[in-house]
């Protein structure tokens, strides 16, 4: 048997660069695809739980090298798939990180998310200051194309109302007023991108532990990262942003309004974050589980996670979990 021991290793450490590889595509194509690109950083993250950090950081290496010679080789090949890459590999790396380190779920998701916020933030502000067209610049040419596009898109459309042409022809003849609302809109953009698309990322891997949890000793569970709670202060800053946001009606200066809106969204998200761990206790409650809890959370998140947020804000006076019953575990679910 201990011949045999090498050669079982020798083997197994080459049967793991087609998997890291197949994960690596399984990236890739979530990338191409928008709806599923906040998924993309989960099979990196669990390459790197399974196989570590020094072959997985070559591999990814590799592919970011592969995906730039075919963007230079290949005519039409969308650029913006080696941009997502980077990104997602860039979230698996600290989700990885978090579980490596034996880190709390939720203190991991806060600290490494402020780090994104803070270096994201700060490459936009460096591409603000060194290209030479500038960051607003930047939003109003792209926002222009688009809005050339929606109107040759429109001219081939011959089913559309005279009240819907009306409306139509005022959104897109007026490209500077969206130019304004995403610029304005950056910080909030910037602060949920890091923090929904970190979380959705540990998750899932969380929720998908049974893959890794052989390879790597980790003393939490899914539950710890549901069961969100926020401060109880946070109600304050909460008010003062919807006082903002509201106030600009009123006679508070212009500007208010976009620190109310981009102050009450980026607290929106950590109430999201309790709100779903209220509603994901409720599905356990009523023995919804599987696939038919997976399509549940996935619709819920798409289509009602500002009554996701509004579940979180109101925990914190009613307690909702109090009213459940069953609390099992939510360990190895696929999503």
């Amino acid at each position: 048997m201990t011949k045999l021991e090498p050669s079982s290793q020798l083997f197994d450490r080459v049967s793991t660069v087609p998997k890291l590889l197949f994960l690596a595509v399984m990236t890739i194509a979530l990338c191409s695809f928008a709806p599923m690109s906040v998924f993309a950083p989960v099979p990196l993250a669990i390459a790197f739980l399974l196989y570590g950090r020094l072959i997985t950081f070559a591999v990814g290496f590799f592919s970011v090298g592969l995906l730039w010679g075919a963007a230079l080789m290949v005519k039409g090949f969308p650029s913006h798939v080696i941009q997502m890459y980077i990104v997602a590999f860039l979230f698996a790396v600290l989700v990885a990180e978090i579980l490596f380190r034996n880190i709390n779920p939720v203190k991991g998701l806060i600290n490494t998310g402020l780090i994104l916020v803070i270096l994201f933030g700060s490459m936009l502000i460096a591409f603000d200051r060194l290209s030479p067209t500038s960051l607003k610049g930047e939003i109003s040419q792209t926002v222009s194309t688009v809005m050339m596009q929606l109107k040759k898109n429109k001219q081939q459309s011959t089913d559309i109302s005279a009240e819907d042409e009306r409306a139509f022809d005022d959104f897109v003849n007026k490209p500077e007023v969206l130019t304004n609302e995403i610029y304005s809109s950056l910080p909030l953009i910037v602060f949920i991108f890091s923090y929904f698309g970190l979380w959705i990322s540990l998750y899932v891997t969380l929720r998908n532990s049974v893959v890794w949890r052989y390879k790597v000793s980790y003393a939490f569970n899914l539950k710890d990262l549901t069961y969100f709670k926020v401060p109880d202060f946070f109600v304050y800053p909460l008010i003062f942003s919807m006082i903002l946001l509201v106030g600009a009606d009123y006679g508070l200066p212009p500007g208010s309004e976009v620190i109310g809106r981009n102050l009450l969204y980026c607290l929106g998200v950590f109430y999201l974050f309790q709100g779903f761990g209220v509603y994901n206790d409720f599905l356990k409650y009523l023995k919804i589980g599987g696939f038919v809890k997976t399509l549940f959370i996935a619709f819920t998140l798409i289509l009602a996670s500002k009554f996701l947020a509004l579940v979180g804000i109101f925990d914190l006076w009613f307690d909702f979990r109090k009213f459940f019953i069953n609390r099992k575990k939510d360990e190895g679910d696929t999503i």
